[in-house]
């Protein structure tokens, strides 16, 4: 068993001290391992970065000696030394769904940024006492007794964040005898009848189809913030969720990407905590994981956590469509997918992490991922005439690989695919999976098997549909962030990084680009590097960038209408 002790002194400073306590070791050293990654996000990390001091004692207090052989291991002399004590602080004051965060109101831990581990004792149980104030709550999936937490091993230890506060919000629901906590930490103010009414439809839906869950409760963890934030990470018993504005909450907008995160997240409690890419069992946190598998378990869990929100009547078609709505503009918009499939772009998580890198090298393993799995699922309903669909081969996947113990590979996912879909999945595999071949011609046949067409239309954004490039404005000038390849701006050779200061010589304004959507020529101000210059850009009439929305065909047969209604429910 390890014991690990987390307090503090000055919670202002952002430092939480750490004391580690190992028992009945036996060698004439020891290897100490912080994380390297945490699971959730598929790149290398930094965390040893935090760590102040570091200081390792026998049980009597006498220091060790030890040294540093990696970024994040510790080799310690311990000659007939049978308990040892690390002692060693953390700097916390990074806040999102995956970090770790002290201040005055709360002690805000992921496990895998801070907890030290010895590689070959992760089966070992694990306590963890927190000195924390008496009236502050816990928000966590382990086993609890007041303040102290236990875990099974290291895996449960580092998949089980906590929140402790004294200003949790807290109400918790019931599926099938399993019991779903909903935390708020933050200010808001939750419509608890919503959240609980909507929360536990989408959860009925996920369960129905699975036939089972994979733990015995469930914890969604809730950071609620006083800024615009959206971030999720999945956790074996848990997620932890960042949202805001918190004033926002319940507001359509943040209301339904509560939801849509929400849903997602639970949907990973099957894909990728249970059903997992045989490169990720078990997990190695010292080191990458590669897999090209991202497409499944994020692209396939980003298109199910929209779609049970659509079959359980949280969102009606309209709120599901505009989800694909913006996963096509993401993908048309991003001309990384001429040159790298989402398989790959899966791979390379490990390269460049979730940033885009690059101009228009790669794509994002979500957005693709959910494209492909919208085809792959009207592909099997369509060969299947409504009798199967893509939730039927996860819940194959889950029963026959992950209630077995076995990882799921490459060839095992697309063996599944083809048993469902046939020629046609194969198709989406070879084409938009491993290949890049362009996504338009197959979205229009997959979505016109059940009575859809995309249709689309001008941006309004003068900057992407008249020059082709998108710009984040900050004050009255524009930092060009995109140039589309062999659009107007591209030809006149504006690139990535220059900023735009003023168009015709004026200052921009929001009016003054309205005005601009009919012109034939502008001359844009453009500031660079090591000079300003003048830009004289003719105008054609071309539209870049459009916005993609999907609509119902104007007649449509009954094979449509019955197919459509087994792919929503």
């Amino acid at each position: 068993m390890f014991q690990y002790k987390f307090s503090y002194t000055h919670p202002h400073r952002h430092f939480i001290d750490l004391e580690m306590r190992i028992c009945e070791h036996d060698s004439a050293e020891l290897i100490l391992q912080l994380p390297a990654w945490r699971p959730g996000r598929y790149e290398l990390e930094n965390f040893a970065k935090n760590i102040q001091y570091f200081k390792v004692s026998d049980a009597d207090g006498n220091p060790l000696k030890f040294e540093k052989i990696t970024k994040d291991t510790w080799k310690v002399s311990t000659p007939n030394i049978s308990e040892i004590i690390i002692a060693y602080n953390y700097y916390a004051n990074e806040l999102n769904a995956g970090s770790t965060y002290l201040d005055e109101c709360q002690l805000y831990v992921n496990p895998v940024n801070c907890c030290l581990y010895v590689p070959n004792r992760m089966e070992e149980s694990c306590v963890v006492d927190l000195d924390i104030p008496g009236n502050y709550k816990i928000a966590c999936s382990l086993e609890q007794n007041g303040h102290q937490l236990k875990a099974n091993n290291f895996d449960e230890l580092a998949e089980s964040p906590w929140i402790a506060s004294n200003s949790l919000q807290h109400k918790s629901y019931e599926v099938e005898g399993i019991e779903f906590h909903v935390w708020f930490q933050g200010e808001c103010q939750p419509d608890w009848d919503r959240i609980l009414k909507d929360f536990k439809a989408f959860t009925i839906e996920q369960i129905k189809d699975f036939t089972a869950f994979p733990v015995s409760e469930y914890h969604f963890i809730n950071q609620i913030l006083p800024y615009k934030t959206y971030h999720g990470v999945e956790h074996t018993a848990s997620t932890v969720i960042s949202l805001g504005p918190g004033e926002e909450l319940m507001g359509e907008k943040l209301y339904r990407s509560l939801l849509g995160v929400s849903s997602h997240e639970l949907y990973h409690t099957w894909n990728v905590k249970q059903i997992r890419p045989k490169t990720l069992l078990p997990y190695d946190y010292s080191k990458e994981n590669y897999s090209r598998m991202g497409y499944l378990y994020e692209g396939v869990t980003t298109y199910m956590g929209d779609l049970y929100l659509k079959r359980s009547n949280v969102f009606s078609n309209e709120a599901f469509f505009s989800t694909q709505e913006e996963n096509l503009l993401k993908h048309f918009h991003n001309g990384g997918r001429h040159n790298m499939s989402v398989a790959d772009s899966g791979f390379d998580t490990w390269l460049d992490g979730y940033e885009m890198g690059i101009p228009n090298r790669k794509v994002s393993i979500y957005t693709e991922g959910a494209l492909c799995a919208l085809m792959l699922d009207i592909c099997i309903l369509n060969k299947s005439t409504g009798q199967y669909s893509l939730r039927d081969v996860m819940t194959r996947l889950y029963k026959e690989y992950a209630c077995k113990g076995k990882g799921l590979t490459e060839e095992d996912y697309i063996h599944e695919l083809m048993a469902y879909g046939g020629v046609k999945a194969l198709h989406v595999v070879e084409d938009h999976i491993y290949g890049t071949k362009d996504f338009r011609a197959s979205l229009d046949v997959v979505l016109s098997i059940v009575g859809l067409q995309i249709e689309e239309q001008e941006n309004r954004d003068f900057f992407a549909s008249r020059l082709g490039l998108k710009a984040l404005r900050q004050q009255s000038e524009f930092h060009v962030k995109q140039v589309r390849s062999d659009a107007v701006a591209d030809k006149v050779k504006i690139a990535e990084g220059d900023v735009i200061i003023a168009i015709d010589e004026q200052q921009i304004t929001k009016e003054l680009l309205e005005s601009f959507m009919t012109k034939d020529r502008v001359k844009l101000k453009l500031k660079r590097r090591f000079e300003t210059i003048d830009v004289e850009v003719p105008l054609s009439a071309i539209r870049y960038y459009p916005k993609y929305k999907v609509v119902p065909m104007k007649k449509t047969s009954d094979r449509q209408k019955v197919l459509f209604e087994k792919w929503l429910g």
